[in-house]
């Protein structure tokens, strides 16, 4: 069985402005101006932008992220991925071709 893929909670073209609280897996491919604040994991697609506060168990960046982010296990920048902000996180992951300007905390894990 073939695992799904996470629910698409703001989709390409879309824009949302507030705070936006879940449960489980979401991505964002649009733009999001205000907090994200959830259990589970939150991607942020290659043309999306999240501007405000993240807070999540695991944070997957594709695209742009301007605000602080924190994450409970796992915070992912993956190639072209763009963070104006500061990371905090046990695990954190920087691929070649991403670009953080802000500061990077490796928090103990259960933090």
């Amino acid at each position: 069985m073939k695992p799904e893929p996470p629910f698409k909670i703001i989709p390409a073209g879309a824009a949302f402005e507030g705070t936006l609280c879940w449960s489980g897996e979401v991505r964002v491919e649009g733009q999001l101006r205000g907090d994200a604040l959830g259990r589970g994991g939150l991607e942020i697609g290659p043309e999306a932008e999240v501007h405000g506060e993240v807070r999540a168990d695991d944070l997957l960046v594709d695209g742009l992220l301007e605000g602080d982010a924190t994450a409970a296990r796992r915070i992912e920048l993956r190639e072209g991925a763009r963070v104006v902000g500061d990371l905090r996180a046990p695990t954190v992951v920087l691929a070649e071709g991403c670009n953080l300007d802000g500061r990077l905390e490796i928090t103990p894990k259960g933090d």
